[in-house]
């Protein structure tokens, strides 16, 4: 694993309400409201006005094993995707089997004729598994955005796992469960979705819920509200707190390797484990003073904040800090945020949450207090974002995420809309639509453009040699509008004319997306060369074509050899890799060794600001970890 360097950002824990006895979890049901989780086995309301509700939406307090002994109690609850029309909510807790103790995910629903008030009578057992301990509960229950309930339970508890469950696929401990709830009733309380990654597996007992195993304690996971992508928090043994990434379109099955290893480093055995098949984490923390017990997050996505968005939030319950840090393609990009330090925290972070806008709000043990994580930046500047629908015949409807205090501005080619300050657009006129979103202190952000007519945004492009002689192409678009795909074209050395070598169909085709979407393409007909230069032209419905940036690729193997142009140059430089396979740190520093920027690249080019006065200065790449340094001057004139 890399080391990330953690630096000071602006975040503050605001109380919002207070009142509430051991509160353990937040959610949302798809309004304003938001639901505590009490420890003890109820659950409150907070009405949209900030004030809480005296009676509980749900008092369950008779069923939970203890509210204070171990790891037990009432810990997880999940709405239904379509809570406003059919009522169901879930809920995690410990209880007693014939004095055994034992973990229920139980279905209710709301009373018809209270939004307010759960009807108790409703409860329905989906499932159940004994505990051999009281500790390793996980606890967490979401929804994905393929509309399946994701179950997470732990080990099983004591300590190091002694009965091998993480690795035993005929249990559910030790596991991420998902299944299928929308048609849930007493004869058969849930189905077992076909895409499971074990659904076909013939080995008996197998467990055929299993979404992702290899599991300790994921007592706090959470699923991107835009991505879909899931963030698995899951608390360490003696050693390492960890965070591990699956991406919304991951089919399942994934090992995270506990007890065989904890994080990356090997368990049992404790040196020369076989790590080949387990997915390792995208972020670790030791227990040498950096914390001991990961408490996860969500990824921010309120138009609150632009500096927050796309940031994970996490905590650690030992030492009481909130960090942060920016995903870029399932990966930590850039530094860790430090967002509240242990002495400015309010106590033991024990659970984040959202509200319907993804405003995020947290709870501490022993504190009976919720709070609300607010960005506290002087200049704080909202964050303008919108989704299109495709209503057919050429109309889109323009859908602005929304937050409370926003006005709201759109734009066509650049020049405001008369009229169209609320926050959903309809349209069907050709041109390039942005939103501007304002708060109330007057701090403004513009989205990025959507164009009615043939586009496409290219927003990465890279190639790099691999084994057998070839070249590896990769791509990313982040919209796409009637592109019948691309053709691959390629020159080498001197020569002038470019060559097509292949095409590659749009994923979208005669279609649309805004989503992130990945293409890739091998050159298998590499001869001796010094510089293969490549280029995408980009094949619209219309017959036309555009093309991206040029890249290259250097037979120099140079571990991060870049060149650098314009050199000498004014006001800024571009950097080019001659090959790209993972992100790189820079840093400009003067003759006198002052460091002047620093900042990370993540993809095979990227302009460099230059500082106003004259010289020379040293650019400095080099691996996340400051291994492979390479350096080369830069005149500025």
């Amino acid at each position: 694993m890399a080391c990330f360097r953690v630096q000071a950002q602006k975040l503050a824990a605001i109380p919002y309400v207070s009142g509430i006895n051991a509160p353990i979890d937040v959610k949302n049901c798809g309004d304003d409201r938001l639901f505590i989780l009490e420890r003890g086995g109820r659950i409150r309301v907070i009405n949209a006005d900030g004030t809480l509700r005296p009676t509980p939406f749900l008092d369950i307090t008779a069923k939970i094993s203890s509210p204070t002994a171990g790891e037990e109690g009432l810990l997880g609850l999940a709405f239904s995707p379509s809570y406003q029309t059919d009522g169901k909510f879930f809920v995690n807790y410990t209880g007693f089997i014939s004095g055994q103790l034992t973990s229920f995910i139980q279905q209710y629903q709301v009373s018809a004729a209270d939004s307010n008030i759960a009807d108790p009578s409703t409860a329905l057992t989906l499932l159940s598994q004994s505990q051999p301990f009281t500790n390793h509960k996980a606890g967490n229950l979401m929804f994905g955005k393929d509309g399946f309930l994701y179950i997470s339970l732990g080990d099983g508890g004591s300590g190091g796992d002694p009965f091998k469950n993480g690795q035993n696929k005929k249990t559910f401990l030790g596991k991420i469960l998902r299944i299928d709830i929308s048609n849930s009733s007493a004869v058969q309380p849930y189905l077992v979705p076909p895409s499971n990654p074990f659904y076909n597996d013939t080995t008996t007992g197998i467990k055929k819920e299993i979404w992702a195993y290899g599991v300790r304690n994921p007592f706090r996971c959470s699923v991107d509200r835009l991505t879909g992508d899931l963030l698995i928090a899951d608390v360490g043994q003696n050693t390492v707190e960890e965070v591990d990434f699956q991406k919304a379109s991951d089919p399942g099955g994934k090992n995270y390797g506990w007890n065989i290893v904890e994080g990356d480093s090997c368990y049992d055995p404790a040196i020369g484990c076989d790590k080949e098949g387990i997915t390792m984490p995208i972020y670790e923390y030791f227990h040498n003073g950096d914390g001991a017990a990961v408490i996860g997050g969500y990824v921010y996505r309120s138009a609150q904040s632009k500096a927050l968005w796309g940031q994970y939030l996490f905590a650690d319950e030992v030492l009481k800090y909130i960090n942060s840090f920016l995903l870029d393609s399932g990966q930590v990009s850039g530094n860790v945020n430090q967002m509240i330090t242990s002495a400015g925290s309010p106590g033991n972070p024990v659970s984040f949450g959202e509200d319907l806008y993804g405003d995020q709000y947290i709870v501490f043990f022993g504190n009976d207090t919720v709070y609300k994580l607010v960005d506290t930046s002087y200049l704080r500047r909202p964050k303008a974002f919108f989704t299109p629908a495709d209503q057919g015949n050429g109309s889109y409807t323009l859908e602005a995420l929304q937050g409370k205090n926003l006005t709201y501005q759109w734009l066509l080619d650049n020049v405001p809309i008369s009229g169209a300050t609320v926050p959903d657009y309809i349209t069907a006129a050709f041109g390039s639509y942005t939103l501007a979103v304002t708060n109330a202190l007057g701090f403004s952000d513009t989205s990025s453009a959507f164009i009615i007519g043939s586009s496409v945004i290219l927003t990465s492009l890279s190639a790099q040699k691999i084994p057998g002689n070839l070249i590896a192409l990769q791509w990313q678009t982040s919209s796409e509008l009637d592109i019948v795909g691309y053709t691959v074209q390629r020159r080498k050395d001197q020569e002038i004319d470019n060559s097509n070598i292949g095409f590659v169909n749009s994923k979208v085709i005669n279609s649309f997306s805004v989503s992130t979407l990945e293409y890739a393409f091998t050159d298998s007909t590499v001869s001796p060369y010094s510089k293969i230069f490549y280029r995408l032209q980009i094949q619209h419905t219309d017959g036309s074509f555009t093309y991206s940036n040029v890249i290259f690729v250097s037979a120099d193997i140079t571990k991060n050899g870049f060149l650098v142009f314009p050199n000498p140059s004014k006001d800024f430089v571009q950097i080019y890799l001659n090959e790209y396979s993972q992100p790189v740190w820079i840093v400009l520093y003067d003759m006198a060794g002052k460091k002047i920027l620093e900042q990370i690249i993540t993809q095979q080019n990227a302009v460099i600001p230059l500082p106003a006065s004259r010289g020379i200065y040293i650019l400095q790449l080099s691996n996340q970890d400051g291994s492979n340094k390479v350096r080369k001057e830069v005149e500025v004139q």
